[in-house]
């Protein structure tokens, strides 16, 4: 018949979105942060460049690389990725997101050379591309999240917006920790600056998912039902013990660190706030699954 079109109206019968997609998100999160905020700090501090311009690429690379691993594990046809590739469709989030990492793999690869051999000059010249290429692996997943319209919670801005804060506080956690790691030999303001951007991006993310939980009937049924599952349902665990790990506790503990220049407090912070970032995560992206569609 011409014109037909196949729809789905009953409820899947399994969460397809798993701890496979949580831990993409969370480990693009920490690559792309830590590349976005180590440009930021080799132009603003030049004199501590030598710390960013070791640790961009190998964190990137790293969690990148975990990034790609629980990707292609994920992938219902595992040998077929390569079609995104040689066939690609570049109406789909999901092939302009494969092409964008890619392209951004290419950039740490040059940017890991670029620290190997003493060449500055050589991640100099893909800074600004590096840049782009990194907000943009943060927020393809917002697309991909977007295009699922039967999951109204999952809307593109507020799912960019909430990404890019993501990617601030697990980037600012990262090298909190590299520091503490390796004797705190960031200077006090590169330090102190990196606390404020933990916190600040922890109270923002805060708002968003907490004003979900109020204002979600004045959205849709839909996303009441999903704010149900998240606060009393199957995923609350995750979804609790996320918020106050992710957002209240590295508050609490950078306001410390920074207030009474207690710095140990902020490596603390910073712990809690990688691991309440995964629970969240998983949280959101369970919760709408487990509501059927029609």
């Amino acid at each position: 018949m011409i014109g037909a079109e196949v729809t789905f109206d009953v409820a899947l019968p399994k969460i397809v979105w798993g701890w496979l997609v949580s831990t993409n998100m969370w480990a693009k999160s920490i690559a792309t942060g830590t590349f976005l905020l180590g440009i930021y700090f080799i132009k603003k501090y030049p004199e501590q460049d030598n710390f960013f311009r070791k640790w961009l690429p190998i964190l990137g690379l790293i969690f990148i690389g975990i990034t790609l691993l629980v990707t292609v594990l994920d992938l219902h046809h595992i040998f077929r990725f390569w079609k995104i590739f040689f066939h690609p469709h570049f109406t789909s989030a999901v092939t302009l997101g494969a092409w964008v990492v890619s392209a951004f793999v290419i950039v740490l690869l040059i940017s890991f050379w670029s620290w190997a051999t003493g060449n500055k000059k050589l991640l100099d010249r893909v800074m600004i591309p590096g840049f782009i290429l990194a907000f943009f692996s943060t927020i393809y997943t917002a697309g991909i999240m977007g295009e699922a319209t039967a999951r109204e919670v999952w809307v593109f801005p507020s799912e960019m917006i909430s990404m890019l804060l993501s990617a601030m506080l697990a980037g600012s956690a990262a090298y909190l920790i590299i520091d503490a790691l390796y004797g705190n030999i960031l200077q006090e303001k590169v330090r102190r600056e990196l606390g404020y951007i933990l916190f600040g991006s922890a109270g923002l993310s805060a708002a968003m998912f907490i004003g979900e939980l109020f204002f979600a009937k004045m959205h849709s049924e839909f996303s009441y039902e999903v704010v149900k599952v998240l606060a009393f349902g199957e995923v609350a665990p995750f979804f609790w013990i996320g918020i106050v790990f992710a957002f209240i506790i590295p508050m609490m503990l950078v306001g410390i660190a920074n207030e009474y220049r207690r710095y140990r407090y902020a490596w603390i912070a910073s712990i809690f706030a990688l691991i309440g970032l995964w629970l969240i995560k998983h949280a959101w992206l369970i919760a709408p699954q487990t509501l059927p569609l029609s």
